[in-house]
């Protein structure tokens, strides 16, 4: 079951996932994000803001919905937070190109299942 702090967590996974699209609507390539340091970091900084929502997601529900890579959302978190500039840019971009949208696709259908 859905409660209220999961939902607000979820929706705010939802919200830092349209802003990442939002960033990236004129960067059409991994070559456009190297040459774009602030959506970059806006992008890195909305992937932060993804794992700390994550983290507050009550456990149990977390289980019930294994389908999604919870504990990977927090490492790439724990990752961008304590070795930002190690990050391999072609990790993230695959992150972006496909994960994001399966991730966003997941939430909408758990929101929308309640």
């Amino acid at each position: 079951m859905l409660n209220e702090k999961d939902k607000t967590n979820i929706e705010e996974v939802l919200y830092a996932i349209s802003q990442i699209e939002k960033y990236l609507i004129s960067i059409h390539s991994i070559e456009d994000l190297i040459q774009n340091q602030m959506v970059y970091d806006a992008v890195q900084m909305n992937f932060i803001l993804i794992g700390e929502a994550t983290k507050r997601i009550n456990e149990d529900f977390k289980i019930t919905h294994s389908q999604i890579d919870w504990k990977g959302m927090i490492s790439y978190r724990n990752f961008v937070v304590h070795e930002y500039f190690g990050v391999d840019v072609k990790i993230l971009w695959a992150v972006i190109s496909y994960e994001l949208p399966h991730l966003k696709t997941e939430l909408h259908q758990i929101l929308n299942y309640k």
